[in-house]
């Protein structure tokens, strides 16, 4: 019989600490996604572009617990993302690296924040749907993302795209 305790994963902590991963999403033809976001008020920065990704949940650390922690792509984080992508725009993406590492301590929501930033490839871009988090997309220049209407994130986008 197993031992009960080992079963279980403690996330107590996924309700004060954010891991926050955001990608560029690179095409073959070597333009990056841009989303916009929906007008959703309720939602950060309604109305404005941003890069694909979102947070990691405690379903993540369960469902991908077993086979993580070994860098090859099989990880909590690497799955997660990929989650994200697939449900913001019906993508499936390859050669994931990370490209950048930011925290930061939120008084206001008092919630410790880990921001990782990734750049990847577009295995297939002919399906591409968007969630209803968004309205639009363009593929764009790195260059081009840098002028569109992003909000304010803290500089998480433009950290990530001055490090492609």
């Amino acid at each position: 019989m197993k031992d009960r305790k080992r079963e279980k994963i403690y996330v107590d902590w996924i309700d004060r600490v954010k891991v926050l991963q955001k990608a560029a999403v690179f095409n073959k033809d070597g333009l990056v996604l841009a989303l916009k976001r929906t007008d959703d008020a309720n939602r950060p920065n309604p109305g404005c572009w941003d890069l694909v990704g979102g947070r990691v949940e405690a379903a993540d650390i369960v469902k991908w617990k077993t086979k993580s922690g070994r860098g090859d792509g099989n990880d909590i984080l690497a799955n997660a993302l990929r989650r994200e992508i697939k449900e913001e725009a019906n993508l499936e993406v390859g050669n994931i690296r990370a490209i950048h590492v930011a925290s930061a301590y939120s008084e206001k929501k008092e919630m410790f924040i880990v921001a990782i930033g990734y750049v990847c490839e577009a295995v297939d871009e002919s399906n591409i749907k968007l969630s209803a988090e968004h309205c639009g997309l363009r593929w764009v220049f790195k260059d081009e993302f840098t002028n569109l209407e992003i909000g304010d994130d803290g500089g998480l986008i433009a950290s990530i795209l001055q490090k492609i």
